[in-house]
């Protein structure tokens, strides 16, 4: 039992960063359409710009057809059905949504409790929608809403 239990421990951080792929054919499919952005942002870029935040990866969507928010909509679907919901705010039409993944594991160099964080921010207004994920190592939700401007 302490063996599985300890294999498990080992994977964790594998697990996670076999998940870190898991939006790219969002990526790539929206990528295609007119009037849809997409920004993949890598771990080196995102430590020139925030050196101080766990952030380590992140991946956006903006789309500005109306015709394609409900396919949007239906597609995250299928991407954060395991993740806890942490914020809700309806403003004005716009529904903004954060959705947090948090693995716990011990670091192997430390010692120490991190956890592997995966956060998605949605965005959704009648005319346009912005989807953020972000992944990492133990980022503060105010890091994550500073990098995003929320």
């Amino acid at each position: 039992m302490k063996r599985i239990i300890l294999l498990i421990m080992l994977c964790l951080p594998f697990m996670a960063s076999a998940q870190t792929d898991h939006i790219a054919p969002l990526i790539k499919k929206y990528s295609q359409f007119k009037n849809c952005s997409t920004v993949v942002l890598s771990k080196e870029m995102l430590k020139q710009m925030y050196e101080n935040s766990g952030i380590e990866s992140m991946q956006a969507i903006s789309v500005e057809d109306p015709a394609l928010l409900n396919i949007l909509r239906n597609d995250l679907e299928k991407f954060i059905g395991g993740y806890n919901l942490l914020m809700s705010v309806n403003s004005d039409g716009t529904n903004v949504e954060i959705y947090r993944v948090e693995q716990q594991y011990k670091s192997n160099s430390t010692g120490k409790r991190e956890s592997i964080d995966d956060i998605f921010i949605v965005a959704i207004s009648e005319d346009e929608g912005v989807v953020i994920r972000l992944t990492g190592h133990n980022i503060e939700l105010s890091d994550a809403t500073s990098l995003i401007n929320i």
